[in-house]
């Protein structure tokens, strides 16, 4: 018999319980003019089912031409390419910023 696991689809503001990182969405961040300016993570959870670190540091993310799907860069120089309801996490604090509404091109106060 065949056993399957499946992961549970996570939302944004899913709060990750043992590091209190809020799920965002990619394009709601990528959007923002705090896109490469915080610290955001990305979180394989096949690495954490198996007891690994799945957590993998974000430099940016790049949308693409059409914006349905974006790139995700990493520390290591690698990128992934991801759909725009993927998720990233961020500390608490940045999230709450985020969800503040700070928007590319938006008049800074």
């Amino acid at each position: 018999m065949e056993t399957t696991t499946i992961l549970p689809k996570r939302a944004a503001g899913y709060v990750c319980p043992s590091t209190g990182r809020v799920a965002v969405s990619v394009a709601e961040l990528a959007e923002s003019d705090l896109n490469g300016d915080i610290t955001a993570y990305w979180l394989n959870e096949n690495a954490e089912l198996f007891g690994l670190d799945g957590w993998r540091t974000v430099e940016g993310i790049d949308p693409h031409v059409d914006g349905t799907e974006f790139d995700i860069w990493f520390e290591s120089g690698d990128s992934i390419t991801v759909k725009a309801d993927a998720l990233v996490y961020l500390r608490w604090s940045d999230a709450q910023r985020l969800a503040g509404g700070i928007k590319v091109g938006k008049a800074q106060q």
